[in-house]
Formats: C-alpha cells, sequence, structure tokens
C-alpha cells in the first residue's frame, strides 16, 4: 500500500512527522541550515513549510510522474520542500549570505 492510500489517520501523522522533520532542518529551534525570510528577516515557522509541502505534494500529483513522487517524507522530500520555500516564498539559507560562509 502506498502512502496515498493509508488511512487518513496515517497520512495526517505522516505530514506531521514531515513538518517536524523539515523543521528541524531549516526552522528556528537550533536548525542545521537555519532560514529566513528575505523581507523582515522572520525565521521559517511550520506554517510555511505546510504550505511549501501542499505546493509540493499539488506538483506531484499534477506531474503524474515516476521519478518525482513522495518518498514517504524522506530527505529528497525534504530538499524539494526547501527548494519551493527558496525560490516560491522568498526565504534563504542563513549560512549562504555573505559574512556567514
Amino acid at each position: 500500500m502506498d502512502s496515498f492510500t493509508r488511512p487518513t489517520r496515517d497520512l495526517n501523522r505522516e505530514l506531521s512527522d514531515f513538518i517536524d522533520y523539515v523543521f528541524s532542518f531549516y526552522g528556528d529551534i537550533d536548525p542545521v541550515y537555519p532560514m529566513r525570510k528575505v523581507i523582515g528577516d522572520n525565521p521559517l515557522n511550520k506554517s510555511d513549510i505546510l504550505d511549501a509541502t501542499y505546493d509540493y505534494l499539488s506538483t506531484i500529483s499534477k506531474r503524474n510522474s515516476e521519478t518525482y513522487t513522495w518518498g514517504e517524507g524522506d530527505s529528497l522530500d525534504r530538499e524539494r520542500v526547501r527548494d519551493i520555500l527558496l525560490n516560491d516564498y522568498d526565504f534563504y539559507l542563513v549560512h549562504l549570505q555573505h559574512g556567514n560562509v
């Protein structure tokens, strides 16, 4: 059974776990690679991650591709959501800014 045919209870848990996973990498509580908003310099929050994840899942559904799929919240999913946050939500990775390398 793939992740899109599991009971709703499991999908909700999987989505919640994934958002926490992304937040642990890019959020504002001891992240590995902190992200901040270009305008206002606000840290990434879980609502932004949820929105970007929705965009990611929508893209997967529209593409209907064998190579662009949901990996059950794996690192490739995290990196794709990161890229959406960087490209479409105007976030930046703090460690890549001039003077922070």
